[in-house]
């Protein structure tokens, strides 16, 4: 059976952070019901397709997932659960934000078959949290680590943000160590790009904060790296670390090129060779899941090229980089003949390294990896 990952939009928030252009709205309790009695229909929509197929990763994404009530996320596993076959091991991960977690919320998330939590900390730095609009506290956030490990979960994720206006290399590396110190075994790491119609892009604009300059990001991005590495953190993407075998199952599927569906608004979907998304309207959403072709968009039916080039990009995010013999499988091609001008002249500038039948990014070329990215787009 092929393997298959599903992916759930919770698109609730108490509010929106300083940063954030994710699509997400505000929550009534006869909202919340409606939305998760749509997205129950639209999980069973899939019924006759889920044949020959096996889920090994789900995750619950928002938005704010653990802002929802925890029996409508019992509710949404049960129907996938209806709908699809999953592994005996899947990986069912859950976001949640420090000030909305509860030792009672997190024993139910066990209960349901939930076993990764993903801790969105971001900083804790009170005057950084403040910039960038979040309302959990450092004590808040530790907290809920601890209450994550006390209900039996062990594999956890914080995400840690860096790049923020008023941040320097010593406050992030000071939370840097006090999660370390917390025992989370996985760090997503992730440099703030401000976008469009954000609060910090306005303020931005504004001049009434300033962006860190180059060298001060790539300075955090460093230090970041090298203290997680020291602390048995290992690097697997470019963005993401890992004690052993706690890397994110579900993540690596999108870097690897497998298959998923999304349920709810905003959801973008991989399946049946096409990719294709449900639009950022949960009103229209709801009203519409009986008939799912109106809500639905498809962006693109993958041709050749253009799974060849997503395949090396994302690959390329990896730490494993291309298994060149992979990729000669995979497409009928020579990897080594039909880009051995773009080979040629990324190994001069030592953007990637090749050994023992596999490609990579060195750690230069992570710097610029859009630019190593879109010469395997000329030809």
């Amino acid at each position: 059976m092929k393997k298959l990952g599903l992916y759930v939009h919770i698109p609730f928030c108490e509010r929106k952070c300083n940063y954030c252009d994710f699509y997400s709205v505000e929550k009534s309790d006869s909202i919340e019901k409606q939305y998760v009695d749509a997205l129950i229909k639209e999980i069973k929509s899939y019924q006759s397709k889920a044949e020959g197929y096996i889920v090994d990763s789900i995750f619950i994404g928002g938005g704010t997932p653990s802002y929802l009530k925890h029996e409508n996320i019992g509710l949404i596993l049960d129907e996938i659960r209806n709908t699809f076959i999953l592994t005996d091991d899947v990986e069912i991960s859950l976001e949640a934000n420090p000030n909305s977690i509860t030792a009672g919320k997190v024993l139910s998330y066990k209960k349901y078959g939930i076993n990764r939590m993903s801790v969105g900390i971001q900083s804790l730095d009170k005057n950084i949290l403040k910039t960038i609009g979040r309302l959990h506290d450092s004590k808040e956030a530790l907290d809920a680590i601890e209450i994550i490990k006390k209900a039996g979960i062990d594999n956890i994720n914080a995400d840690i943000m860096f790049n923020i206006p008023g941040q320097d290399t010593d406050s992030l590396n000071d939370t840097l160590e006090q999660v370390i110190s917390s025992g989370v075994k996985h760090i997503s790491f992730y440099s703030l790009k401000l976008e469009e119609g954000t609060p910090l892009y306005k303020m931005e604009a504004k001049k009434l904060i300033q962006m860190p300059d180059e060298d001060s990001e790539r300075d955090m991005y460093y230090e970041g790296r090298e203290l997680m590495e020291a602390r048995g953190y290992i690097q697997y993407e470019i963005s993401n670390f890992s004690k052993p075998n706690y890397e994110c199952r579900h993540n690596i599927k999108y870097w690897t090129g497998g298959e998923y569906i999304s349920f709810g608004p905003f959801a973008h979907s991989c399946f049946e060779n096409k990719r294709y998304n449900n639009i950022s309207d949960i009103k229209y959403y709801c009203e519409n899941i009986k008939e799912p072709d109106k809500f639905r968009q498809l962006n693109e039916v993958l041709g050749k090229e253009s799974k060849m080039f997503e395949y090396i990009m994302l690959r390329l995010r990896m730490n494993s980089g291309i298994i060149i013999e992979d990729f000669n499988r995979e497409f009928e091609k020579d990897f080594m003949s039909i880009y051995k001008n773009q080979i040629k002249n990324l190994l001069e500038y030592q953007l990637i390294d090749i050994n023992n039948g596999r490609l990579k990014l060195t750690k230069k070329g992570m710097d610029v990896s859009n630019y190593v990215f879109e010469q395997f787009l000329s030809d």
